[in-house]
This record gives structure tokens, C-alpha cells and sequence, in this order.
């Protein structure tokens, strides 16, 4: 078993012009690992859905932070998003007023998981294959990186 490296910590407000920020030094992160354009993509789009719920939902009127951090084994990209905000509703507290977000990241993800740490707040974990996106774009002759 692989230890995994870290590739980012990041540590921003959780005000809205920081979800393009975030965004952008994921984004640059997972190109720099060689990750396939697609898979940076996804994982840009992932990170916006996920640092977009913080800015909306975790702290109200009160001021928060949102921490990313990227990290990468062998075949495995992680990217974990954290709040100390409020905390997400259990299952079935929802509503279905809710967007699309997490379920973008259940779709791109290979996994994802939503927790509510003791501390408080919110962690979405997500799991990325780096091994398939490099052999898919290997394989697929149509594919631009």
C-alpha cells in the first residue's frame, strides 16, 4: 500500500469570489499531476459544486473558512472539502429544494462520501481513478488533452 502525497492544502473564506479561486488551484494541481484534461475538469466541477455549498449553507451570517486538500496515490486522486459550518442534514432532511451539486459529484466521482466530523461541519470526500482516466485516454482516439 501507497502512502498518499498531499499536492494541496488550501485554506480560503468562504465568500463566493473564493469558489473560482478554489477552482482554479484544484484545477491546476490535478493538470500538473498528469491527469487527463477531462479528469481535471471533473474535478474543477466537483470542487466548484462542493466549495459552492460552503459559501451557501455552512455558516449563514456568520464568517467561515472552507479547506481543500488534493491529495494522490499510485492510481487514487482524493479531494476533501471541509466546513465548520452548521453541518448537512442527515438523509431524507434535505428536501428536495436542494440543487444538483452533491449529485454532480456522486456522477464524476468513483466515490464520494458526506460526513459530519466531531468537530462540526461538513466533509465531502471524493475519490477519483487516476489509472482509468490515463488508460481511457490512451485507448480513445477522439480524446484532446
Amino acid at each position: 500500500m501507497t502512502k498518499a502525497l498531499t499536492c494541496l492544502e488550501l485554506s480560503l473564506p468562504a465568500l463566493p469570489q473564493c469558489v473560482r479561486e478554489a477552482r482554479l488551484a484544484v484545477g491546476e494541481t490535478v493538470a500538473s499531476l498528469a491527469a487527463t484534461k477531462r479528469l481535471a475538469d471533473d474535478v474543477r466541477l466537483c470542487v466548484s459544486e462542493a466549495v459552492t455549498n460552503v459559501v451557501r449553507h455552512a455558516y449563514g451570517r456568520r464568517r467561515g473558512r472552507v479547506d481543500i486538500v488534493v491529495e494522490r496515490d499510485a492510481d487514487e486522486l482524493t479531494v476533501v472539502v471541509r466546513d465548520t459550518g452548521v453541518g448537512i442534514p442527515p438523509p431524507g432532511r434535505r428536501g428536495d429544494s436542494h440543487g444538483f451539486g452533491l449529485k454532480i459529484i456522486d456522477e464524476l466521482a468513483r466515490e464520494s462520501t458526506i460526513s459530519r466530523p466531531a468537530e462540526g461541519g461538513t466533509e465531502v470526500a471524493m475519490a477519483l481513478d487516476l489509472a482509468s482516466a490515463e488508460k481511457a485516454a490512451r485507448l480513445s482516439p477522439c480524446t484532446v488533452q
